[in-house]
């Protein structure tokens, strides 16, 4: 029983992380229509900024995570300011999809270019430790990640439905035209957009690259957030909350029990499975963006 709640406090832990970056998807999503395929490599240059003040300031880890959550969010604002606001002005959606994945290569050979090819390890204060307490091995850095990660969906909800500005990002994301209509300045919530999701997607690297390593291709775990934006429903907020924990939980449990060479193969199945039974999601609606 004790080895399945720290398979459970773990697995949550690692998903968390899936949520804050599937979150960033869906909510640009919502807001702009576009799929954006750099978003995982914004999480992997959060995870090197993160890298770079840890051993230069030794914040602790929640300083830590707001530090490179801001670095990451005026990143990610300047890339739709010079990189998407002009496209999306005058051309078709598909040619936006090709400028982010343009900027997913430009990202990680700026990654190269400043921190080199070598995997780079955080200093030890911020490595996981496990503690044995009443019998449940207990690692405090992934308790940290959890309270971390599970306190900034729960901010970003209350932003989404007890502001003013937070429930002029959702209707911009329910029906941009009618938003417009309302006196809603879309280019202005859409740069809000951009903002928010640099800012989790920043916070998330510096969460998963503490566990494993900061590196260049680290963007490839981001890729999972978006399996898990696409489990919970696809440009559903609680839905990418939901599908990146089911996903942390279901990949570490297998990873213990089965194999961890087997725990994409699982995961993804799961993700097939649900969207045959719900091409929608676990949480979607069956809705699309207007237009």
């Amino acid at each position: 029983m004790s080895e399945v709640a720290g398979l459970l406090v773990f697995g949550l832990a690692i998903g968390s992380i899936y949520s804050l970056v599937a979150i960033g998807f869906s909510m640009i999503y919502r807001a702009t229509g576009l799929v954006h395929f750099a978003h995982p490599d914004l999480m992997m240059i959060g995870g090197m900024v993160g890298y770079t003040l840890a051993t230069r300031t030794a914040l602790p880890m929640p300083l830590l995570f707001i530090g490179s959550g801001l670095s990451v969010a005026g990143l990610s604002w300047l890339i739709d300011r010079v990189g998407f606001r002009p496209i999306r002005r005058q051309a078709a959606l598909l040619n936006l999809i090709i400028a982010t994945i343009g900027w997913s290569i430009i990202l990680v050979n700026v990654a190269l270019f400043v921190w080199g090819t070598a995997p780079l390890s955080y200093p030890e204060a911020y490595l996981p430790k496990g503690r044995l307490v009443g019998g449940i091995v207990i690692v405090p850095q992934n308790l940290a990640m959890l309270g971390v990660a599970l306190t900034a969906m729960i901010a970003l909800q209350v932003f989404f439905t007890r502001t003013v500005v937070g429930q002029a990002l959702r209707a911009t994301a329910e029906n941009p035209v009618a938003a417009q209509l309302m006196g809603i300045r879309i280019e202005r919530m859409m740069m809000l957009t951009f903002l928010m999701s640099g800012f989790l997607a920043g916070g998330a690297g510096v969460l998963v690259a503490s566990i494993v390593y900061a590196n260049f291709d680290l963007g490839l775990i981001g890729i999972k957030s978006f399996a898990a934006a696409v489990l919970g429903g696809f440009g559903q907020v609680g839905g990418a909350m939901v599908g990146g924990l089911v996903l942390g939980v279901v990949e570490t449990i297998t990873a213990f029990y089965v194999s961890s060479a087997y725990k994409d193969i699982v995961a993804y199945t799961l993700l097939i499975l649900v969207l045959l039974v719900r091409p929608q999601g676990l949480l979607g609606s069956g809705r699309t963006r207007p237009d």
